[in-house]
């Protein structure tokens, strides 16, 4: 793209913006900018159905004294219910070690 050198194009470098400057009138259009509540809230529906959705991973919590398993939909929710933070738990589900002394975590089948 370089190479081409176009007479539209105000970037030195392709696809690289360092070193550009906004005007002044752009500038004032992006402070002014606010997003409707209806947008901020179309959204939040977005990040939680699609960003998080591919990043769950279903696990299954077996507390080792009472051989009770308890399903989850994700590492994070099986971390708030049992009051431990989810890295822990992440850590218990890649070591296959048991915390808190009675729970094991597998992921689900």
């Amino acid at each position: 793209m370089n190479l081409l050198r176009p007479d539209y194009n105000v970037v030195e470098l392709a696809g690289n913006t360092l070193g550009y400057k906004h005007n002044e009138e752009s500038l004032e259009k992006m402070r002014n900018f606010v997003i409707s509540d209806d947008l901020r809230a179309k959204k939040a529906i977005n990040v939680v159905k699609y960003a998080t959705a591919a990043n769950m991973v279903p696990v299954v919590v077996e507390d080792i004294c009472t051989k009770e398993k308890t399903e989850y939909k994700s590492v994070r929710e099986a971390a708030l219910a049992l009051g431990i933070h989810n890295t822990t738990l992440s850590y218990a589900l890649r070591n296959n070690s048991i915390f808190k002394k009675i729970y094991r975590i597998k992921r689900k089948e």
